[in-house]
């Protein structure tokens, strides 16, 4: 499990901007310029101006131009040991912005399958778009959805559980700004009427599975108050890597 560990931390370096940051142990808060603040990244609608990793006993602060001017206020409030909720407030005070408060994990341990779960495959597709329909019935372009689907199967990423003789949980595949042949995120959707009955753990269980036999780490991330999201990691196998605290401006 160690070498899925340093593939995450080096993952979330990227993000950072400053490779090996992550890698050995410190204690403390660092401050890291990167040009990756002042783009939007692959997958993402905006750019995050401010970009804070939160371990046990470090901080990482990484910003680009849009913020440099307030990093001086940012030192002046930010103390070693606060934790991310104390963080959020500083930041939200700071650039009167709402947070991104999310919880990033890394992979720690096998997880159980089932042959309840299932790997989609092609002709799959009228059935899948089915079940995309139900989970977002306020989007009406569904142009690229083939397109994506295709990609999925082709990864074997695209894992569902069936119930009433339909899809009720699959997962998905984010776009990875980074390192995609040596990880990728877990996305996951459930019908709301199939919620709780534990297909989403199966369908996310074996996509850990699929991974791994390609030689990839899972990753999952979630916002930090979606609470069925972060059982779910937990049940996948997954254990709490770092938070993050991010702001647009």
């Amino acid at each position: 499990m160690e070498s899925y560990k340093q593939i995450t931390a080096a993952y979330y370096e990227k993000w950072l901007g400053q490779d090996g940051i992550l890698s050995h142990d410190w204690k403390g808060t660092e401050y890291v310029y990167s040009q990756q603040r002042n783009i939007v990244q692959y997958g993402y609608s905006s750019q995050f101006d401010i970009y804070v990793l939160c371990q046990k006993e470090r901080i990482v602060i990484s910003y680009g131009d849009g913020a440099e001017s307030w990093i001086d206020a940012v030192k002046a409030a930010v103390r070693p040991g606060m934790s991310a909720a104390e963080i959020a407030n500083v930041l939200e005070h700071i650039f009167d912005r709402k947070t991104d408060w999310s919880v990033k994990y890394v992979f720690n341990h096998m997880p159980v399958t089932s042959p309840e779960a299932r790997v989609l495959e092609a002709e799959d597709y009228s059935e899948y778009e089915f079940f995309w329909r139900k989970c977002h019935p306020g989007c009406s372009d569904t142009g690229w959805l083939r397109e994506y689907f295709d990609e999925m199967v082709q990864n074997r990423m695209c894992i569902g559980v069936c119930a009433d003789a339909m899809l009720a949980s699959c997962t998905d595949a984010p776009g990875m700004p980074f390192m995609e042949e040596q990880a990728q995120e877990i996305g996951i959707n459930t019908l709301p009427e199939y919620r709780k009955r534990g297909y989403a753990a199966l369908a996310c269980d074996r996509c850990v599975q699929e991974l791994l036999a390609q030689h990839k780490a899972p990753l999952w991330s979630t916002a930090a108050d979606n609470a069925p999201s972060r059982r779910l990691a937990e049940k996948a196998g997954f254990v709490e890597f770092a938070d993050v605290v991010a702001v647009t401006l």
